[in-house]
């Protein structure tokens, strides 16, 4: 018997709008390929083409503190050419690498000045030139183009922005906890056999990146669930949450994982 990832779609060869849960978050569209919106815990959303779940091509991206990305995506990344508006005003046009402003870009200030030039890591570098304003760059200031998030998109940003922490809890680097730790350590026992089990889970982070608090919320059987709080309480240390500048606790809420077959 077998241990499947919580990635829970019923799987076809053919084009299919369905929702797709991860450790990380949810995405509700076209899958394994198509349009759809991916409701990322610490990223934020994500719209456009995704090609089973990771956003490949032109879309956009909203952040919780309000700011917004339109253009071209590589592998869930900003890369290519796009347009980054920032919540304080500022905006950045240009080349985009890694999720950042990197190449030739034109940064136009909150207070009106236009930098245009090479940046580095999203932010201005010496190889470039400083304009008073757009008029004396020879540039304007673009718009984002009109997208109407819907109400759902509107309370997930809403609800991520209350715990306004300046960085998530992350476990290696982002990876998939699941994959790369629960189910390479989960042990079946006799009483599991040929089983299915859907267990609704939460956790925190602390501080110092251990785990505490192991919540099943819900579960279809107990066996499997006690063994899945074991296994969690065993994890390796996590990259804790940051907030103004500090490590702090951090929940790992609304996770799901169904064991033993496909939902």
């Amino acid at each position: 018997m077998s241990l499947i990832t919580s990635l829970l779609v019923c799987l076809s060869l053919a084009t299919q709008v369905d929702t797709v849960r991860l450790d990380y978050g949810t995405y509700i569209g076209e899958f394994p390929s198509g349009e759809g919106k991916f409701y990322h815990n610490e990223r934020g959303l994500y719209v456009g083409y995704h090609n089973r779940t990771v956003i490949t091509g032109r879309g956009m991206r909203f952040k919780p503190d309000g700011g917004k990305y339109v253009g071209n995506f590589v592998k869930g990344l900003e890369q290519g050419y796009g347009r980054f508006f920032m919540h304080t005003g500022a905006v950045i046009c240009g080349e985009f690498r890694d999720g950042r402003a990197n190449g030739l870009d034109t940064l136009f200030y909150p207070d009106g000045k236009v930098f245009i030039g090479i940046m580095r890591n999203g932010g201005a570098t010496s190889q470039g030139k400083t304009y008073r304003n757009a008029n004396a760059a020879g540039v304007a200031k673009p718009l984002f183009p009109e997208y109407q998030l819907d109400e759902e998109d509107l309370a997930f940003l809403a609800e991520m922005r209350v715990n306004d922490y300046d960085s998530p809890a992350v476990f290696r680097d982002s990876v998939s906890f699941f994959e790369v730790y629960i189910s390479p350590n989960f042990r079946y026992k006799e009483s599991m056999s040929g089983k299915n089990a859907v267990v609704h889970y939460e956790f925190t982070v602390g501080e110092d990146g251990k785990i505490s608090d192991v919540t099943i919320t819900s579960t279809t059987d107990e066996a499997f669930s006690k063994e899945l709080v074991r296994v969690i309480m065993r994890s390796p240390k996590w990259t804790p949450a940051m907030k103004d500048g500090k490590p702090v606790p951090y929940t790992i809420k609304n996770q799901k994982v169904h064991f033993g077959g496909v939902e």
